[in-house]
């Protein structure tokens, strides 16, 4: 799954009051699919959080002038819950770094570090933010579809398909995992306008199978799709 086609460029934040250090990592981190911005202080950083939430990493140093980078951490993950946040310090204890990840913080760095370092945390949170767009994209279509789907569908007060009916379905060995699933959420009476409608939901299901066959999607993540199949069909 190419996710790189699908995603904008990742807007890296990073705020340090030394301002040769700062310099030195965002050209460290520039590449051609990120957007780097930089701050002098925790403060500057947060309120520019209150203009623009749309960041997806923020790498913030713990000690700073005006805004510390706990108080970084907690701003940004009330303003954007799914945004990164790294904290860097030279000043590491357990304290702190029990406070910053159990505030949030995705990792917690200490000074003096090499920069192929941060750029591996880097890379490890793009992938995950890269997962989460994906994972939102796909749930979006999918939602499209339905209602797509629900448009077409005719009234059938006579219908009233039994709850144990359901697994049976598991019994039919012609069917793939997908049809099993594509039959537990359109009811028989289904009146599709064009058979293509149904490929296009099977497409969509075939993704969440294959996302989940990956390991792209954990077991949470695809029962949770799922079920929001099920509802569109029983709403």
């Amino acid at each position: 799954m190419d996710m790189d086609s699908e995603i904008l460029p990742f807007r890296i934040w990073i705020a340090d009051d030394d301002d040769d250090f700062r310099e030195t990592l965002g050209k460290s981190l520039a590449q051609e699919k990120r957007s780097i911005r930089l701050f002098a202080n925790g403060e500057d950083l947060i309120e520019a959080l209150k203009r623009d939430p749309s960041f997806d990493i923020i790498i913030a140093d713990l000690l700073m002038p005006g805004g510390d980078g706990l108080q970084v951490l907690e701003k940004s993950k009330k303003i954007n819950p799914d945004g990164v946040v790294v904290i860097m310090t030279g000043y590491a204890s357990l304290d702190t770094a029990i406070q910053a990840i159990r505030g949030g913080a995705y990792d917690y760095i200490r000074k003096p570090f090499k920069l192929d370092e941060l750029e591996v945390i880097v890379k490890n949170a793009g992938d995950k933010i890269a997962l989460i767009r994906e994972n939102r994209r796909l749930l979006q279509k999918l939602k499209d579809a339905m209602e797509e789907m629900k448009g077409l569908k005719k009234p059938s007060p006579e219908f009233h398909p039994p709850v144990e009916s359901v697994p049976s379905l598991a019994l039919d060995h012609k069917l793939t995992e997908m049809g099993v699933i594509l039959n537990q959420l359109i009811p028989p009476d289904y009146d599709f306008k064009e058979r293509e409608e149904r490929g296009k939901a099977f497409q969509e299901l075939q993704k969440l199978i294959e996302y989940k066959r990956e390991g792209l999607l954990s077991e949470t993540e695809f029962t949770s799709l799922k079920k929001i199949l099920f509802q569109s069909f029983k709403e």
